[in-house]
């Protein structure tokens, strides 16, 4: 390319709480990208004087950085940084990405120029996690899908997430002031936003088996919020409302085993005692309709409930929890 050659602008959108050693690890690595036109937005929910303070001396280093709190008449939460950067962003692209998270040196680069060339509404790449010296794929192959609907399908669909925030870098024209992410949910935000996008803007996309950042699992270095399951709950319920008003109806239908198990499998990780039983109410109540769940799977879904979080460390209790979880799946078939 010419000296006199314009590079689009990407616009990376970073919501940050309390993390500000780990989100400097992130700083870092964009600053390294070998793609140097963008902007970085940090938008700061709250942290203490302390991390915010760590964040604001970083951003000083290099001008392409910039750093905000959250709006106050805003609700907290990674959702209204999100939004909030988004809105202020000036970019070609938007690349949404987490301040616990890393790219690779050749990341920005190799996603501009997957999509330059397209009429491509979006690309998705591959996202690793540290194994030994190298990085190997996020847990499990990639679902590879050509087309928004199959996409939206798999959104709900039995083997995973078909792409988070971190892996998409989308064109700002198609998202910016046409799509905003759901501020009452804490949990469960990339597949919201994603089937809310693939229903709404049929986008055209395409997805590259290329790993170019690296996710970080939840550990002593990088806790997840003592409110973590709390919040799980409280967005179950939002979740499933929300997914009934995009999804058409022909693949609810098709999808409900996998809805239905997906609950089954988030009370059995996330019931403690710090979930209250009026939150498994509401998500049952909601599931009961959107889900179609019968009686009986009402009552394992209560049952498990009450073993992870009053019986738990009492002898039989996993044999019990095996014993529901089978029962449950019988009611499926």
């Amino acid at each position: 390319m010419g000296s006199n050659t314009i590079f689009p602008e990407v616009s990376i959108i970073i919501p940050t709480y309390n993390k500000s050693a780990l989100a400097i690890e992130t700083l870092n690595s964009i600053a390294s990208q070998s793609y140097d036109n963008w902007e970085c937005i940090i938008v700061d929910d709250g942290s203490t004087t302390e991390d915010f303070t760590a964040l604001e001396s970083f951003a000083k280093l290099d001008k392409r950085f910039s750093l905000f709190k959250r709006p106050l008449n805003t609700k907290k939460g990674a959702n209204a940084c999100r939004n909030y950067g988004l809105s202020i962003s000036k970019g070609d692209y938007i690349q949404f990405f987490d301040s616990d998270d890393v790219m690779l040196e050749n990341c920005l680069k190799g996603r501009v120029k997957a999509i330059e060339a397209t009429t491509l509404d979006f690309v998705v790449f591959s996202m690793g996690i540290y194994h030994n010296d190298g990085f190997k794929n996020d847990d499990t192959p990639d679902v590879k899908v050509n087309d928004w609907k199959t996409a939206l399908g798999e959104f709900i669909g039995e083997r995973r997430l078909p792409w988070n925030l971190q892996r998409t870098l989308y064109r700002a024209l198609l998202i910016k002031e046409r799509l905003l992410f759901n501020e009452n949910l804490s949990r469960f935000q990339d597949v919201e936003f994603n089937i809310k996008l693939l229903s709404q803007l049929k986008p055209k996309f395409k997805i590259f088996n290329k790993i170019d950042c690296v996710y970080r699992r939840a550990n002593s270095n990088n806790p997840r919020n003592k409110s973590f399951n709390k919040h799980v709950f409280h967005s179950m319920p939002i979740f499933l409302e929300s997914i009934h008003t995009q999804i058409p109806v022909d693949i609810l239908e098709q999808k409900r085993g996998n809805m239905q198990l997906w609950l089954l499998n988030l009370i059995g990780l996330y019931a403690d005692n710090s979930v209250e039983k009026s939150q498994l109410n509401k998500v049952i109540c909601v599931a009961e309709g959107k889900l179609h769940l019968n009686s009986k799977q009402k009552i394992i879904l209560k049952l498990l409930f009450l073993s992870k979080t009053k019986l738990k460390g009492i002898k039989g209790v996993v044999r019990l929890n095996s014993y529901l979880r089978k029962k449950y799946l019988k009611l499926m078939a």
